[in-house]
């Protein structure tokens, strides 16, 4: 049946002069679809990452030590910290990359009152986030954390070198972008602010500080 079509379109071409018309009705052939045409390229983000980065700490704290202080009065220092991350991503869709994320860092903070006496200083803390990440370029993603982090303080130096430390723990809200450098090479830079509560102190009163920090690292992603 399809030789004779394609017969009569031929002679059909041929009586009013259209050749083309023969040839045309000969390449009319159903496209070839294969299992492989329709692949996501979304796949950048995906996977495990570890670093290590370098932070700026700018931290506050209200304090009441009686004894110590005139009521309450509100320390802060700006220090910096070392320490590693790591993490894992899976990318929903062109538009959205969610992840988990945790750190630990070795921190150097000092408060001082009293003109330059040393009041005490945070010394580590960790922290743990889930983030929602949207590619704003096929290699940059711009990302919103949410999590919690924890941190030991050591108030020692203000009691007059008796013991007095503790941890406390608060939510922790950032903004941060990443950049795929190379095709395992990931650079870092973000930032966070954390609540770590109204806390008793050890030997008598409280403290509630809080920090904003400035992060960037490096990483290589699996």
């Amino acid at each position: 049946m399809r030789s004779k079509i394609t017969l009569a379109a031929t002679l059909i071409a041929a009586a009013f002069g259209l050749p083309a018309v023969s040839a045309q009705a000969q390449s009319m052939v159903a496209p070839m679809v294969t299992s492989g045409m329709y692949q996501p390229t979304y796949s950048a983000w995906d996977g495990f990452y570890v670093g290590a980065q370098g932070s700026l700490i700018g931290m506050k704290s209200h304090e009441i030590a009686p004894g110590i202080l005139v009521g309450e009065q509100l320390l802060g220092d700006i220090g910096g910290s070392a320490g590693v991350f790591a993490g894992y991503r899976y990318q929903l869709s062109d538009w959205f990359v969610l992840g988990v994320d945790a750190e630990v860092n070795n921190v150097a903070t000092q408060f001082e009152f009293n003109g330059a006496q040393n009041y005490g200083a945070l010394k580590w803390d960790a922290a743990v986030r889930a983030t929602l990440g949207y590619p704003v370029a096929s290699n940059v993603l711009a990302y919103g954390t949410v999590g919690y982090s924890w941190g030991r303080f050591d108030l020692s130096p203000s009691r007059g070198g008796t013991s007095t430390t503790f941890t406390a723990g608060g939510w922790q809200l950032g903004l941060g972008v990443d950049m795929m450098v190379t095709q395992n090479l990931m650079a870092r830079l973000n930032a966070t602010w954390t609540h770590y509560g109204v806390n008793t102190v050890p030997g008598g009163g409280t403290s509630e500080p809080s920090n904003s920090v400035v992060r960037a690292g490096l990483a290589w992603k699996f």
